[in-house]
């Protein structure tokens, strides 16, 4: 079934990567930020930002109250198209526009879906972000953190892949510890398009966004 490959941990972690790194506090290195980090450390503050002012007398903030606002500013710093495409591989250029769109549409409720189930709460808690450092190719860039302090004493090595596109960067990937989100999706969706139609993959995708509501 879409999304049985990653253990919890892993949800708990690489689908953070996408909204709830945004909710801790931000350790930032001294030197200055060039875009594709700054992109990265804007859209984390914004989350945060908003997530702050729900945390009372620490108090842990359940996140599926919150969804609709949280959604529209990460989707303001993920390409979810790009994200979509990349995850489906091959298979994407063989769609009709219309099959394409609803396939982003359905990738992107599902990672919001599976992110809001697992991790449920963002619990006001002492856990940073690091900024290590931005490496540009062209018009792709990576930007490498760290969430220090996780759980206890444990550090977390996550980063955002990025391109440029109509001057604007947007991340089309978190990877953390070495396995990417994209990747790992492209491998179950290949699995599944090897046994079924295309029509059947989205039938799975929207099968499993029903079960979250």
């Amino acid at each position: 079934m879409i999304g049985k490959a990653f253990r919890f941990e892993f949800w708990s972690v690489v689908i953070g990567g996408l909204c709830v790194f945004a909710l801790l506090p931000i350790t930032q290195q001294a030197s200055a930020s060039p875009r594709p980090k700054a992109v990265i450390e804007t859209g984390m503050e914004r989350v945060l930002g908003f997530l702050r002012t729900k945390c009372s007398d620490g108090q842990s903030v359940a996140m599926r109250y919150h969804r609709v606002e949280i959604e529209k500013i990460v989707s303001e710093y993920f390409d979810f198209r790009e994200m979509a495409m990349r995850s489906l591989g091959p298979s994407w250029k063989q769609q009709a526009p219309d099959k394409q769109q609803e396939f982003t549409q359905l990738f992107k409720d599902l990672i919001f879906n599976t992110y809001i189930d697992r991790i449920d709460t963002y619990t006001c808690s002492n856990e940073k972000v690091t900024y290590d450092d931005e490496a540009l190719d062209g018009n792709h860039a990576v930007v490498r953190t760290r969430i220090t302090g996780y759980k206890g004493n444990k550090d977390i090595p996550l980063e955002y892949r990025l391109s440029l596109k109509d001057n604007d960067w947007k991340a089309y990937d978190v990877v953390i510890e070495g396995v990417s989100l994209v990747n790992n999706y492209r491998q179950q969706f290949a699995s599944i398009l090897n046994r079924e139609s295309f029509e059947g993959l989205l039938k799975r995708m929207r099968d499993k966004n029903t079960e979250f509501k």
